[in-house]
């Protein structure tokens, strides 16, 4: 299944999201914690042309705390199809591994090296199966995530684009202070900001 999502920045503070979407109807389902080590094999991007192709073979070392559950860590592979600087789709492969330094070290081994950290909060929200995650990105910002549970396996680039298009209106519909950008990338956007001196 490939599926397709959006993140877009939020321009209100988490207390002001809460107030908005619990005001009409929706539900706090999950709290997490996440920390990405984004590992490559070749060079740092010099420039800003050069990080989403970086990125786009990086593995990423991921630590996932879900509040009432025991924390998991993995390996994953994110495969991503672009048009310009737009994901199109994404399918992931990941194994679960036990100790994330081993991890660490056995990709240094084998010539990667970390190129950044992306942590986050993630509050996810809930109403008549439509759930918005909320990431908190340290460095960053409020990121709102949403994800289509239709498969994409087969939709041309033009389907996908009007389905993420569809799918900012349809958060608007929220009353949330959102920006036009659907595909805001947090790696990319660390990367950028770190360039620019930031």
């Amino acid at each position: 299944m490939k599926q397709i999502e959006i993140t877009t920045n939020v321009y209100q503070s988490l207390n002001e999201v809460d107030q908005l979407l619990v005001g009409q109807g929706f539900k706090i389902i999950r709290k997490s914690r996440v920390e990405d080590q984004y590992m490559i094999s070749g060079t740092d991007p010099k420039c800003e042309e050069e990080i989403l192709p970086t990125l786009s073979h990086s593995l990423l070392i991921r630590f996932l705390h879900v509040e009432g559950k025991d924390p998991s860590k993995r390996l994953t592979y994110k495969k991503k199809t672009y048009e310009g600087d737009t994901v199109l789709t994404e399918e992931k492969i990941s194994v679960g591994i036990d100790d994330i330094d081993k991890a660490r070290q056995l990709l240094e081994s084998l010539g990667f090296h970390k190129l950044v950290d992306v942590k986050y909060h993630v509050v996810v929200y809930e109403k008549e199966g439509v759930e918005l995650a909320f990431q908190q990105v340290d460095d960053l910002g409020l990121l709102l995530e949403y994800e289509s549970l239709k498969d994409f396996q087969d939709a041309s680039s033009e389907e996908v684009l009007e389905e993420k298009k569809r799918m900012l209106t349809e958060l608007r519909e929220y009353q949330l202070d959102i920006s036009d950008d659907y595909d805001v990338k947090k790696a990319y956007q660390l990367i950028k900001n770190r360039m620019r001196g930031l």
